[in-house]
């Protein structure tokens, strides 16, 4: 006997209010998650993100395998197929120092500044900064990177010049970015505003304030459009 086409089982409505991707919120504005996933969980694996968050915020440092085995907290196997690709993708390339193969960030890659972009805002400071600021959540509003890491002109010793504008002191502000700059690497020059005076500063066109404004900028809480309200 020939069967009619099975009957599908009616679909269940979406519920109101969850949405497939929600965003939370932390400072005031998205913590750029998806759901409970980091940003992480975007790239093929949290070996090469943190392969990747390596070469980039150490872009002239040359990794032998092993060093990059403990930066990525990952099985030998695992670290030399993500190098594999990424070499083959150009992104880092790899040399010969006596017994040792070394590999290093390729600054000609045409995605270079906008992979280094991404991870600063993402697991390479972002979501560092974003975790290690919670405690302040209410009192920090914006926090971006400026000078020659914004500007992609940075160099072996550059120090990452960050400012915050908020209510919170440079010294609370040095010992929350410690430890995150312990972890990457690399030292912090923090600045830190009140709101109110950040934007008194700016419409007396003060020279540091004008400069930060006119520069590029990486934003790690907060936005352009925000900045501009700040200034008023």
């Amino acid at each position: 006997m020939e069967r009619g086409p099975a009957k599908r089982p009616p679909s269940r409505p979406a519920k109101r209010g969850t949405p497939a991707r929600q965003k939370t919120k932390i400072i005031g504005q998205s913590t750029n998650k998806i759901g409970d996933k980091s940003w992480e969980d975007l790239f093929t694996s949290r070996t090469l993100a943190r392969l990747l968050t390596a070469f980039l915020i150490h872009p002239d440092a040359a990794y032998y395998q092993r060093e990059l085995v403990d930066r990525a907290g990952a099985r030998l196997f695992t670290v030399q197929r993500e190098l594999a690709r990424l070499e083959k993708a150009g992104l880092v390339v790899r040399t010969r120092r006596g017994n040792r193969v070394y590999y290093q960030a390729s600054r000609r890659h045409p995605a270079f500044e906008d992979l280094k972009r991404v991870i600063l805002k993402t697991t390479g400071l972002g979501d560092a900064l974003r975790h290690a600021l919670a405690p302040l959540a209410d009192r920090v509003h914006m926090a971006f990177v400026y000078g020659s890491w914004a500007r992609g002109e940075e160099v072996a010793d550059s120090d990452l010049d960050l400012l915050l504008i908020g209510d919170l002191k440079l010294r609370e502000a040095a010992t929350v970015l410690g430890p995150v700059g312990r972890q990457l690497g690399r030292e912090f020059n923090p600045s830190v505003y009140p709101a109110a005076e950040f934007r008194r500063k700016a419409q007396a066109g003060h020279p540091f304030i004008a400069g930060v404004l006119q520069g590029e900028k990486i934003f790690l809480i907060g936005d352009e459009d925000e900045l501009g309200r700040v200034v008023g």
